[in-house]
């Protein structure tokens, strides 16, 4: 099975869970020994789940983990009934604001604890008042973490999970969203999906596919297979191990298309791939075999353009669709059908000589920002371009350009969660607010997007 341990989140795309705290038992003896992974950060209105994977392990008076970002040890003492944790040492990695700012929230909260209890496999660490501080559940013998999987049934459905991250193919569309570490197994947070339609009995066949993942509450590994399970124990999806075909190292690399260097193939090592196509942003999974290339379901932002770039862009997908094989010839990447016919041409990206091209993100740009009139607003802008975050509903992503005259954000593409009224009114305002960004300046610690006249557009902290 392929896995990775407890690993570093890279994006997240996180929707948020509440968990009840149970009532607080008097001190207890019973052996803390083991590995934990917590669950709740807090207790009651406060309780948080946090996001991505932290983990314990006790073993004697030794204390190690991951905290979400950095790897932690130090020790643990009971004395007459009281605990105290040391001061954690921690590796000095760094990470995503909300995530480095979490990871010091855990280890603070280590500190303030005094007792525990441990009762239907869940362990609670509650401080002086008996409040509850953090909680955890017993680590299962097999972690998810890392696993790729393919539906029993129907091999094109697949299932990955990183580090509080999930993601795959459905019967028609590409999605993903978190899912989260509880007491009795895993939930699935809102799942984001591609839009694609496609024939009437797949597109039911999704319809129940991710009803069951909604209702998904534990899982069991045993003879090379995932069983996703409702409250009750029933059975509601069987997957496969499975193995993400690697992309070899000749064709990973960034593309531009011969003759229209605005139209861009980005394959990673693992086999996905994403670009900009003559209007929208791209992206899905490739299956790589010695000489022989598909291109799954291929998703996309929903811009419209003009005509001749809507035809363009559907002659260009339509190309990707009919891929079965390449070969690379004089530094072009060369992709053909089944007869060996030519359908697309690409060559190596080089932004020599572009005096538009992009540059460098400044350091001072690559962080997570918090919208400052609305904190449940978020931006993350990382070092290669891309940018993520939550808009007042919606999860979103695309990427962004630094130049020398400023900074311009893509075609957005974002999750389709429907929302209040007055909240679709405010995303809809925001992503209009990021179209118009020509420029930005940081001014006090605060991120100050411009348009074109100078003027500020949207203020993050």
């Amino acid at each position: 099975m392929k896995r990775t341990g407890l690993v570093l989140l890279a994006l997240i795309l996180a929707g948020g869970l509440v968990f009840a705290a149970g009532c607080v038992a008097a001190p207890q003896t019973q052996s803390l020994e083991g590995n934990w992974i917590l669950t709740g950060i807090g207790s009651n209105s406060t309780v948080e789940h946090p996001t991505g994977i932290i983990s314990m392990e006790i073993a004697g008076t030794n204390v190690s983990g991951n905290a979400g970002v950095n790897s932690y040890h130090g020790t643990i003492t009971i004395e007459d009934g009281k605990v105290t944790f040391s001061p954690m040492a921690t590796t000095l990695m760094a990470g995503p604001e909300g995530m480095m700012a979490q990871e010091t929230a855990f280890l603070a909260t280590l500190q303030n604890v005094t007792a525990y209890t441990i009762a239907n496999g869940v362990l609670t660490f509650t401080d002086a008042s008996g409040n509850v501080l953090l909680t955890f559940a017993a680590m299962p013998a097999e972690t998810l973490d890392g696993t790729s999987w393919t539906l029993e049934g129907n091999n094109d459905v697949t299932l990955e999970f990183t580090n509080g991250a999930f993601n795959g193919q459905a019967p028609v569309n590409l999605y993903f969203g978190s899912w989260y570490v509880t007491e009795n197994g895993i939930l699935f947070g809102a799942t984001g999906t591609t839009m694609m339609a496609g024939p009437e009995d797949q597109m039911t066949a999704e319809t129940e596919f991710f009803a069951a993942l909604n209702n998904v509450t534990g899982y069991k590994i045993a003879e090379g297979k995932l069983v996703l399970t409702d409250k009750d124990g029933k059975t509601l999806l069987t997957f496969t191990e499975a193995a993400l075909e690697q992309a070899g190292s000749t064709i990973s690399g960034n593309w531009t298309l011969e003759g229209n260097n605005n139209v861009t193939l980005d394959i990673t090592a693992d086999g996905a791939f994403n670009g900009q196509a003559p209007v929208n942003l791209y992206f899905g999974t490739a299956t790589i075999d010695g000489n022989s290339l598909s291109f799954g379901t291929v998703g996309a932002t929903k811009m419209a353009g003009p005509e001749d770039l809507m035809t363009a862009e559907n002659e260009f997908f339509a190309a990707l669709n009919n891929v079965t094989g390449y070969k690379i010839t004089d530094g072009k990447l060369v992709l053909t059908d089944k007869d060996g016919n030519t359908l697309l041409t690409f060559v190596q990206s080089s932004d020599s000589g572009n005096a538009d091209s992009q540059a460098p993100v400044d350091d001072e740009l690559v962080k997570e920002w918090v919208l400052a009139d609305n904190d449940k607003v978020t931006l993350n802008i990382t070092a290669d371009g891309a940018f993520n975050g939550q808009a007042p509903v919606n999860l979103y992503f695309g990427s962004c350009t630094v130049t020398e005259d400023g900074l311009t954000f893509g075609a957005v593409g974002s999750t389709m969660m429907a929302g209040p009224e007055e909240d679709m009114a405010a995303e809809s305002e925001f992503y209009s607010a990021l179209g118009s960004v020509a420029g930005y300046k940081v001014v006090d610690g605060q991120l100050l997007l411009t348009d074109a006249a100078g003027n500020t557009v949207l203020t993050f902290e």
